[in-house]
């Protein structure tokens, strides 16, 4: 048909029908045999846009290699439908934690950011460049597998984690709060902008919601630049270092959540030793314990890696979950910590003046 096209453009027009042109294989079933209605493996198109949606079959082509066969059933479109849903609760919850957030005045500078921030811009830096990459080089399973990881990987599975307590907990305009929903802005415009040409339909409900945004239309907008950074090779190197500590961590409170040592995590108090980088960012940070979402964290400064955990003391405070020693010491609140307390009584006055009759 491509050469068919070609052929009658020229002899009509003298010039071909499109600048350029991408041939692909032929679609096989989930076991790599041809299509055919006798066989009853023919998979609907029309079926799966009606069940599951266009931008999950849109999303499937783009993670297969069309250089070669390509195989689609059920089972692999159920799978791209578990990519799809991380891609699309990932942006629900930085649009959510975004309510709050007007980028006009909100915004915080680099300059005044905590180094997890600035690690966080160089994940996305990343993502941008391979994504972009793939779609020059026609390389989607290069942009599909960079979007799937950003979302899974470095925004689920690590930076939403460890941001969670001061998005939900701390003052509306504390400082690690507001740089921490800059960067999820920031991320959230990219990767939108970014999905567009896969997901149109997700991306554009995903767009609405964004403040501040430069059109109406995510379609109309440019692929997202780059963000500058200073010392990026350097970071970049210890915090793989200290990733590496924390995946070491989390798997000793696995262990010990299954030896009953602990339930949850926010249970645990961690002594853990590790070596003189890793102890040197941990120790400027101002809650290194938010990093392994533990309620309290001893650091010794040592030669190799290792993990102690041990129930957290305190008591539970009801509204950040964190076991702390200073739950009750506001008189008002007996349930809460110190942080949540005053919180509470600086954005609910109607509590503190119900609490105190």
């Amino acid at each position: 048909m491509v050469q068919l096209i070609l052929i009658t453009s020229v002899a009509v027009t003298g010039d071909a029908p499109y600048k350029k042109v991408l041939s692909h294989g032929f679609t096989l079933d989930g076991k790599g045999e041809k299509m055919s209605k006798s066989l009853g493996n023919v998979i609907d198109p029309a079926k799966v846009m009606k069940q599951l949606g266009a931008d999950i079959l849109r999303l499937w082509v783009s993670s297969t290699d069309f250089q070669s066969d390509v195989r689609v059933s059920d089972d692999i479109l159920k799978q791209v439908s578990e990519t799809y849903r991380k891609i699309r609760n990932t942006l629900r919850f930085m649009l959510g934690n975004l309510s709050d957030f007007d980028p006009a005045t909100d915004r915080v500078k680099m300059s005044d950011m905590n180094d997890v921030d600035l690690f966080m811009y160089q994940r996305l830096n990343d993502v941008i460049s391979r994504a972009q990459k793939g779609y020059r080089e026609y390389a989607f399973g290069t942009t599909y597998q960079a979007l799937h990881h950003f979302c899974s990987i470095d925004l689920s599975a690590f930076y939403m984690d460890v941001a969670k307590d001061a998005l939900y907990c701390d003052h509306e305009n504390d400082a690690e709060r507001r740089a921490m929903q800059t960067v999820l802005y920031d991320s959230v415009v990219a990767l939108t902008k970014l999905l567009a040409p896969i997901t149109p339909y997700t991306a554009e409900e995903a767009w609405c919601f964004i403040k501040d945004r430069e059109t109406d239309y995510v379609q109309l907008t440019e692929m997202p630049d780059v963000f500058t950074i200073e010392n990026e090779s350097e970071r970049e190197a210890r915090w793989a270092h200290l990733l590496n500590v924390r995946t070491v961590v989390l798997k000793a409170l696995e262990e010990a959540r299954a030896d009953k040592v602990i339930g949850k995590s926010l249970e645990a108090k961690l002594v853990l030793t590790v070596d003189e980088t890793a102890y040197a960012m941990l120790n400027e940070m101002s809650h290194p314990e938010k990093l392994f979402i533990v309620s309290q964290l001893e650091l010794v400064k040592g030669e190799e890696t290792n993990v102690s955990v041990q129930k957290a003391e305190g008591d539970a405070c009801e509204r950040c979950w964190h076991v702390k020693e200073d739950v009750g010491e506001d008189e008002s609140f007996n349930t809460l910590c110190t942080r949540c307390a005053d919180v509470v009584k600086t954005y609910d006055p109607a509590i503190l003046e119900e609490t105190a009759k």
